[in-house]
């Protein structure tokens, strides 16, 4: 039983020696292969593969694209429209203070028209009391 046991640890290590040199070999073989493998060796279904990928990479180039460009129109089209809003609100503004510049020409009118009816008033009173002073 004692010589059994450093025979089986040499086999135990002999076999994990193999394993070992047996995953580095080929961990080797597919990085040269990895390196030697161009586009001209990839199999008709890879290159076909790689094609529409770069198709759907120019694709979604292009859409990102056209929607920069809508996003962009729709900036414009806001800016305009704010300008036009502030145009109308400046326009309002305008109007009320035409609005209300009449309202004060109309006020001074009714004022100054009161004004001549008081004077007329008292020119009539002024004629009748010259013409009563005239009689007497």
């Amino acid at each position: 039983m004692r010589v059994g046991v450093p025979i089986f640890l040499f086999l135990a290590a002999a076999g994990f020696h193999t394993a070992l040199t047996a995953s580095l070999e080929s961990a080797e073989k597919e990085d040269t292969f990895g390196e030697e493998v161009g586009l001209e060796q990839l199999s008709d279904l890879q290159k076909r593969d790689q094609e529409e990928f770069e198709a759907a990479q120019m694709s979604d180039d292009a859409h990102s694209e056209d929607v920069q460009y809508l996003e962009a129109v729709q900036d414009e089209n806001t800016e305009e429209e704010n300008d036009t809003q502030e145009e109308d609100m400046t326009d309002r503004d305008g109007n009320v203070e035409a609005d209300q510049h009449e309202s004060e020409s109309d006020e001074d009118v009714d004022g100054m028209r009161q004004k001549r009816e008081h004077l007329e008033a008292n020119v009539e009173e002024a004629d009748e009391t010259t013409n009563l002073a005239e009689v007497e």
